[in-house]
């Protein structure tokens, strides 16, 4: 990835004469088209970091208690990108002539900037914004021109897919060649959120759907290894998948979600029994804490895969 694909800001770093001036003009209405503004007797404070990509931008971090806004005057710049953004502790967003609408803390906002609004948040701990093109996505959902601002349901299997993917983007370092994908699959993932139908949902579900959930399947189980209980069932069941997608999704890269985890537990053990630290550790604890309960088969499955014994490789 190019050095000026991401862009980073703290508020920290900037004189405080400066801060509010420079935040507003450079970051608010130039980079964002927003109006920033603090809450009432707050100062502009904000960390973000945003990964650039083709047709998309993705932000991460955190924000004091503030406002934005997308003015008349602003949208003279035809800007018709959708932006989704999860906040922490949730918005409240306000449209002329229509109810305000306030999202339970971590959910999906969707705001438009073709449309003037308003949002706030009281608790920015954390945040994740996903800006994308409206052309990126007018091909894989019928109609974009009036969707509520909570249209992502966040307890669904794509709503948890986009969040999870999206936060793992903001901090990845992406070449040339793999941006443009990552792109499409962001696309994909909110079609799917907002309702892709028929051709156009079997299109993106085995494109950026299959990427995230695979994503969302091996961090799951990085996460896990040490459980010996870990199986594509309680994977699925804890990922709102069934357990034939999961096996599918494996079977895709031809192996089977049971090898997959043998080979990552057997990673995590070699890198322990060659750690220095760890010498004094016995080899069948460090085993155990991997996710294997029989000794002998931890064994037999070791010696298969790199052909000398777990002793061999302490320092």
């Amino acid at each position: 990835m190019s050095l000026d694909s991401r862009i980073v800001l703290s508020t920290d770093a900037i004189e405080d004469r400066d801060r509010d001036g420079l935040v507003r003009d450079f970051y608010g209405r130039i980079c964002m088209r927003l109006d920033l503004a603090p809450a009432e007797d707050r100062t502009l404070r904000l960390e973000a970091a945003t990964t650039v990509l083709p047709n998309a931008s993705v932000t991460r971090g955190r924000v004091a208690p503030m406002s934005w806004e997308r003015t008349s005057a602003l949208m003279a710049d035809a800007n018709d990108d959708l932006v989704i953004s999860w906040m922490s502790g949730g918005y409240r967003f306000d449209r002329q002539g229509r109810e305000s609408i306030e999202t339970r803390p971590g959910a999906a906002c969707l705001m438009p900037l073709d449309q003037a609004w308003r949002a706030q948040t009281g608790d920015g701990d954390w945040t994740v914004c996903l800006q994308l093109r409206r052309a990126q996505l007018t091909p894989l959902i019928d109609d974009l021109g009036d969707l509520a601002p909570d249209a992502i349901n966040p307890q669904s299997a794509e709503g948890r897919l986009l969040l999870d993917y999206a936060a793992a983007v903001s901090g990845a370092e992406l070449g040339p060649a793999l941006a443009p994908l990552v792109s499409q699959h962001l696309s994909d993932l909110v079609a799917l959120c907002l309702g892709a139908s028929g051709e156009a949902r079997q299109t993106v579900g085995q494109r950026g759907g299959r990427a995230a959930q695979m994503r969302a399947l091996k961090q799951h189980v990085a996460e896990n290894l040490a459980n010996p209980r870990l199986s594509a069932e309680t994977a699925a069941r804890a990922l709102g998948f069934s357990a034939r997608q999961v096996r599918r999704l494996f079977e895709s890269e031809s192996r089977s979600f049971s090898d997959y985890v043998v080979e990552r537990r057997l990673e995590r053990v070699l890198r322990d029994i060659k750690d220095p630290r760890l010498a004094l550790r016995p080899i069948a604890e460090i085993a155990f804490n991997a996710g294997w309960v029989e000794p002998s088969t931890f064994y037999r499955q070791f010696k298969a895969r790199y052909g000398f014994r777990p002793s061999d490789a302490r320092p």
